[in-house]
């Protein structure tokens, strides 16, 4: 049974016959195959919702390029040219967020990330190019990497110095692994979900009802009955609308019904199974039944930990080895994700954090305003030390006493109570001399 056939089966007037197969347990899932490729597997809500949030994660912090000091600290190395590639237009045509978008929307569909590397004449990289993963496959000859891109009808060879290449999770380290390829009978099942539903919906009340005649009618008859009934009482349209019968006939429920047979159980489970492939929290694709508001923030740090960081992680490393020469690396050149924007609390949680670094010396006014998005202040960058924190081990100081400098007029009193002093013992000296009687 080719393709055509299951198609036919699956959308023709016999879907009620596989309705009741499907509940019996006497389908077959592999007669409803479909080849799922990129733009199959997108079509699926949950894959399209994972990829989109794995993306635009990826797409909206910026790569910076830094050099390490010979002291430890570190400084934005906007002097290189892969700086720009990097952090402003990574080519002609794309934004860095395009861009950015683009390539891990690759890793995520295909296990891989390709781009055309374009150099200067002092063979430093000035632009990249992201190339169609699936056009792209690697082979070994004489122990070199080639990767041959298909162009129309011919295979183009490229060497490694020539193609920006990200694998994903890989067997060999070389050739990433397909998501969709390992999870595709997942997002054939969901797709199968979804087109059942779809046809369920669509034939309204022909698989939730039976008309039963008291006898036998005939062909005429029984078309008359079906052309009418078809026309004015199926579809989505002629919902709830109230059924005339007649010549007796009488009309039976049936119980055929989505959720008593756990499809929407069914299709919870899948958009589980794509969320648990792809690691994405399932608040992220707008599925709340599990999620509330003190979770939240822990699901949404863990996907930060869990998630994003071994992707910005591979992403850097692959970035380092392959965009920069061995000369640059070992003057301490780097590249590397700001992924402070993702670790950002609440401002109630900042402030606390802020206030706790400023009071005990890691951060300055500065530092704070940085972090802030806010301009510097003049004398914004004093650390404050604890009067009260000393070196382990040693014993501080004794303060000095204080000598208060007095005021003019302090002075001036204190002269005027001298010079009286002074007066005083001279007329006591010549009242005891009896110069004075």
């Amino acid at each position: 049974m080719n393709i055509w056939d299951k198609a036919r089966i699956l959308f023709s007037n016999n879907f009620n016959e596989r309705i009741k197969e499907f509940y019996n347990g006497d389908d077959d899932l592999n007669n409803v195959g479909m080849n799922i490729d990129s733009e199959t597997a997108m079509r699926y809500s949950a894959v399209f919702a994972c990829v989109r949030v794995l993306a635009e994660t990826v797409a909206s912090l910026p790569i910076k390029l830094y050099q390490k000091l010979d002291n430890g600290d570190k400084r934005e190395a906007n002097d290189l040219g892969l700086y720009d590639v990097l952090h402003s237009a990574p080519n002609m045509e794309m934004t860095p967020f395009n861009f950015k978008e683009s390539m891990m929307t690759s890793l995520c569909l295909g296990g891989n990330a390709f781009a055309q590397k374009v150099y200067d004449k002092q063979k430093n990289v000035v632009g990249l190019y992201p190339l169609d993963w699936q056009k792209i496959r690697i082979v070994r000859k004489n122990n070199e990497l080639i990767y041959e891109y298909q162009k129309e009808t011919e295979w183009v060879p490229y060497t490694r110095k020539e193609i920006f290449h990200i694998p994903g999770l890989s067997l060999n380290g070389i050739n990433g692994l397909t998501p969709i390829g390992y999870a595709a009978k997942s997002i054939e099942l969901g797709l199968t979900y979804e087109a059942f539903c779809i046809q369920f919906y669509k034939n309204g009340a022909n698989s939730s009802m039976m008309l039963r005649h008291p006898k036998v009618m005939k062909e005429d008859a029984y078309m008359r009955l079906k052309s009418s009934f078809t026309e004015k009482y199926t579809g989505t349209a002629n919902t709830n609308k109230p059924i005339i019968l007649e010549d007796g006939m009488d009309i039976t429920q049936l119980t055929i019904n989505p959720v008593d047979a756990q499809l929407l159980e069914s299709k919870n489970f899948q958009i589980e199974d794509i969320c648990r492939i792809y690691r994405v929290p399932q608040h992220l694709v707008n599925k709340l039944d599990r999620s509330t508001n003190n979770n939240i923030e822990h699901q949404s740090l863990e996907f930060v930990m869990y998630t994003m960081l071994p992707w910005f992680k591979r992403i850097e490393e692959n970035m380092n080895l392959q965009l920069l020469t061995p000369v640059q690396r070992l003057d301490g050149y780097y590249a590397e994700f700001v992924v402070d924007a993702l670790l950002r609390g609440d401002n109630a949680s900042r402030s606390a954090a802020y206030a706790a670094g400023r009071q005990w010396g890691w951060f300055s006014v500065n530092d704070i305003r940085r972090k802030e998005n806010q301009d510097t202040i003049e004398n914004g960058d004093i650390y404050l030390q604890p009067s009260n924190m000393v070196e382990a081990g040693t014993i501080p100081d004794p303060v000095p006493d204080v000598v208060e400098t007095p005021t003019q007029d302090e002075e001036m009193a204190a002269k005027l109570k001298q010079n009286k002093d002074i007066e005083t013992m001279i007329f006591d000296i010549l009242l005891e001399k009896g110069v004075i009687q």
